[in-house]
């Protein structure tokens, strides 16, 4: 990678799995030095093998105690990285209680940060993050890659377009393999260092998604919580959500580590005056790549029901494709100051209903946010 370090760039192209459709175009004019800050995260590796690939990326360094290679140079801290070199930006992913404290001196040094999910605990440490960016003027963004999937920018242009109508009703499920598939021991599952369970590691990828498609923002929450498999963990692998949006919308969220035989039964409904759409995100195949939508809006009566397959491409590391498109848009909006597809509010709104729907779960009632 050193002899690429120099290497000048004008122009990178990203297609979406659909053959000949262009998905963005990316103009840059240097490349730049990435980090990877941890390796003790699920994600760690697949983040590194996307910086590997991506052509945004001249010159990549990694900030771990453990055995790296096929990078430019490995740190074994924070300060000595960023004592040698001048970084354009940096991921950090490792665990959820170790990530604010580097993400914040990363920031307070100017440097470009995509934070992986769910970035912290809590919601007080994200919105500290957020007062370092504003007081830098630095961009950081959490990792939520589901935004990229070319069915969730279709769905939220629909939804935009009025062809659901006015946003009655919304249903999410994340349903997944169990604890026990997944390692008990590991620190996902250990409340002081993940800082929660399903709804915080996995099921906060819908919440933000909801946010996301829909355009509205969350009003109040309950929720119902338990530790049900049986594997000494302290954190829960089951809950139950229903939430008003700011529109009177009502949803519910269901999430669970509980499948024993497959990966995921992941899926998205929004319900309107005029129509309806469904995201099967995860099948029993395995497939996620299909919208199905219904609409009394014009143009659209004469059809039983409008299908939609879009996927995302094919390509080395977390995320494919769309991992790829995230590092780079990332560092084209980083190096202009401008907006990218998601930030820190977002960020801080999802985790800010995880903790109100914790809270109302041990509480037992409804929560305003």
């Amino acid at each position: 990678m050193a002899a690429r370090a120099a290497a000048r760039w004008r122009c990178w192209k990203m297609f979406t799995a659909r053959r000949g459709k262009e998905r963005w175009w990316i103009t840059m004019t240097d490349k730049v030095c990435a980090a990877l800050v941890g390796l003790d995260n699920p994600h760690s590796r697949g983040w590194l093998t996307s910086l590997q690939h991506c052509e945004a990326v001249g010159r990549l360094v990694v900030c771990t105690a453990e055995e790296c290679t096929d990078v430019d140079q490995v740190y074994g801290s924070l300060d000595a990285l960023l004592a040698d070199e001048k970084l354009g930006l940096a991921i950090v992913c490792t665990r959820n209680d170790r990530a604010p404290d580097l993400i914040a001196q990363l920031l307070q040094a100017g440097v470009p940060v995509i934070a992986e999910k769910p970035v912290a605990r809590m919601a007080a440490d994200i919105a500290r993050l957020n007062e370092i960016a504003a007081a830098q003027q630095v961009l950081w963004a959490t990792a939520f890659l589901n935004r990229c999937h070319p069915i969730a920018g279709k769905a939220r242009e629909l939804v935009a377009a009025g062809v659901l109508g006015r946003i009655v009703s919304i249903e999410g499920r994340m349903v997944t393999s169990t604890v026990q598939q997944r390692n008990p021991e590991h620190w996902l599952f250990d409340r002081a260092q993940a800082g929660g369970g399903i709804l915080h590691w996995l099921a906060i990828h819908t919440v933000d998604m909801i946010r996301y498609i829909s355009g509205l923002e969350y009003k109040a929450v309950s929720a119902h919580k338990a530790t049900l498999s049986g594997t000494g963990i302290d954190v829960e692998d089951v809950l139950a959500a229903s939430f008003c949006m700011d529109n009177g919308a009502l949803g519910s969220l269901h999430a669970g580590y509980v499948l024993p035989r497959r990966y995921g039964d992941i899926y998205l409904c929004f319900r309107g005056t005029a129509g309806d759409a469904t995201w099967v995100m995860q099948d029993w195949e395995g497939r996620g790549d299909r919208l199905i939508v219904q609409s009394q809006a014009e143009g659209w009566s004469e059809d039983e029901y409008r299908q939609f397959d879009l996927s995302v491409g094919e390509a080395p590391g977390y995320g494919g494709a769309a991992g790829l498109g995230f590092i780079a848009d990332f560092v084209a909006a980083s190096s202009r100051q401008g907006t990218f597809i998601t930030n820190g509010d977002d960020a801080w709104q999802a985790m800010r209903f995880v903790d109100a729907a914790y809270s109302a779960a041990e509480r037992g009632r409804q929560l305003e946010l």
